[in-house]
C-alpha cells in the first residue's frame, strides 16, 4: 500500500489524488443523470408509467443515501483508495444487470449502481479535506464538482446522439467496463494519506458527534431539500418538464439539458473561484452561501411560474447557482475536526441523496394524481407539484439566518 503525506507537490496531488477521484465522481454523475435522456426508451421497453419511471431513477439515490453511513465509516477507517475502488466493482455489476429486459432486474441493477457509486462522492470530498489546506477547500470542492459535472453533461446531448447509433443496453454494458477500469486505476495509483487510519471503536462515537453538532443539525434540512431538488430536476424531471410543459422535442430537450449541465460545470468552477477570492479578502463563507442559496430557490420559482420564452436563460441561472447549497460542505468541514470529515461528508451526502430519492419519486406520484389526456398530464400537475417542492426549500434556506458568522 502506498503512503505519503500532504507535502507532495501540488502537481502530484492533482495527478495522483484529485484526477482519479474526480473521474470516479464524473462517471457517477453520468450514471445519475442518464435516465433523463433514455426515459422514453425505458418507458417503451419496460412498459412503465411516470410513477414507475420515477422509482426506477430515484432508487439510485435511495441506495446512495443508505450506503453513506457505512461508506463514511469505511472511508475514515480504510481510506478513500480502497473504499472507492472496491465499491465501484459493485456499480459495474449493477450496470450489467440494468440491461436485462425486465423491470425488476432493472430496478435491482439501478439499486446496485447506487450502492457501488455511493463512496465516490464522499471519497472525493474527503480526499480534498486531507490533501488541501482549509482555506482552499471551497475552491478544491468547486473544481471537483465542476469537472465531475462533465459526466452530467455527457448524459445529455452526447448520449442522445450516441443512442442514434446503438441501444441503451449497449451503452450501459460499455459503462460497466469503464467503471471496472476506473476502479483498477484508483486502486493502483492513488496514494493513501497517513491520517486515513483510525481505531474502529471511535467510528460510531464520531458519527454521533457529527449528528449532534448544532451547525450540522441546522444545515442538514437545506442539504436534504435544496440538493435533493437539484438531483430530482437534473436527474429526471427537468427533461420531463421540457417535453411535457414546454413542448420541446427530444433533440431540443437534450440540448437544453446539455446547457443546464454546462451551466453547472461553469457555475461550480467560476463561482467557487470567486468565493475563494472573497475568502482571501476576509469575507465570511456564510455570506456567499446565503446569497447563492436564495438565488437557487428563487430561480426555480421563476422556471415554474414565469412565461415560457425566458425558460432557457432560467435553466442556465439554475445551473450556475447550484454552487450555493454545495458550499455547506466546505463551511461545515472547516468547523468540525478533520478526522470526522468522512462521516460529516457522508451524512451530508445521505441527506442530499435521500432528498433526491424522495423528491424524484414524490414528483412522479403527485403528477399522477391528475388525470392524463392522451398520455400527457396537465401543466397544472407539474406547476403545483414543483411549487410545493419550492415552498419546502424556502423553509430550509430560512434557517441560514440564525447561523453565526
Amino acid at each position: 500500500m502506498k503512503t505519503c503525506d500532504n507535502h507532495i507537490s501540488g502537481k502530484a496531488r492533482i495527478l495522483l489524488v484529485f484526477t482519479p477521484f474526480m473521474l470516479a465522481y464524473l462517471i457517477s454523475e453520468l450514471y445519475r443523470n442518464v435516465n433523463g435522456v433514455i426515459a422514453p426508451a425505458l418507458r417503451q421497453n419496460l412498459n412503465i408509467g411516470p410513477e414507475q419511471l420515477g422509482l426506477l431513477s430515484s432508487v439510485f439515490l435511495l441506495a446512495l443515501a443508505l450506503v453513506q453511513i457505512p461508506a463514511g465509516l469505511l472511508l475514515d477507517r480504510c481510506g478513500s483508495r480502497r473504499t472507492v475502488a472496491s465499491f465501484m466493482v459493485v456499480a459495474a455489476l449493477g450496470a450489467w444487470l440494468f440491461t436485462l429486459p425486465d423491470y425488476r432486474a432493472a430496478l435491482a441493477g439501478r439499486l446496485l449502481m447506487g450502492v457501488g457509486l455511493g463512496a465516490c462522492w464522499a471519497g472525493a470530498y474527503r480526499a480534498n479535506v486531507l490533501w488541501w489546506p482549509a482555506e482552499r477547500l471551497a475552491l478544491a470542492n468547486g473544481a471537483l464538482l465542476g469537472l465531475s459535472g462533465l459526466g452530467a453533461l455527457l448524459a445529455t446531448l452526447p448520449t442522445e446522439m450516441l443512442l442514434q447509433m446503438l441501444d441503451w443496453q449497449t451503452l450501459f454494458q460499455a459503462l460497466a467496463a469503464v467503471t471496472l477500469l476506473l476502479a483498477l486505476l484508483i486502486w493502483t495509483v492513488v496514494p493513501t494519506h497517513p491520517s486515513e487510519r483510525e481505531a474502529g471503536g471511535a467510528s460510531l462515537d464520531g458519527l454521533m458527534a457529527v449528528m449532534r453538532h448544532p451547525l450540522f443539525m441546522r444545515l442538514w434540512p437545506m442539504t436534504l431539500l435544496c440538493e435533493g431538488s437539484w438531483l430530482a430536476w437534473q436527474g429526471l424531471w427537468a427533461g420531463g418538464w421540457m417535453r411535457e410543459v414546454v413542448g420541446l422535442s427530444e433533440r431540443v430537450t437534450a440540448l437544453y439539458l446539455l446547457g443546464l449541465a454546462t451551466a453547472i460545470v461553469v457555475g461550480q468552477l467560476l463561482l467557487s473561484a470567486i468565493t475563494d477570492r472573497l475568502l482571501q479578502r476576509g469575507v465570511p463563507l456564510i455570506r456567499p452561501m446565503r446569497i447563492m442559496s436564495i438565488g437557487f430557490v428563487a430561480v426555480q420559482g421563476m422556471i415554474v411560474w414565469l412565461p415560457l420564452p425566458g425558460i432557457n436563460l432560467l435553466w442556465i441561472a439554475f445551473g450556475l447557482l447550484t454552487v450555493g447549497p454545495i458550499l455547506t460542505y466546505a463551511w461545515l468541514a472547516a468547523e468540525l475536526p478533520s478526522h470526522l470529515s468522512g462521516r460529516l461528508i457522508s451524512l451530508l451526502n445521505m441527506a442530499a441523496t435521500l432528498g433526491g430519492f424522495m423528491l424524484q419519486y414524490a414528483v412522479g406520484w403527485m403528477i399522477e394524481l391528475w388525470p392524463p389526456t392522451n398520455g400527457h398530464y396537465p401543466d397544472a400537475a407539474w406547476r403545483w407539484t414543483f411549487s410545493l417542492v419550492i415552498a419546502l426549500q424556502i423553509l430550509a434556506v430560512g434557517r441560514l439566518w440564525r447561523l453565526p458568522h
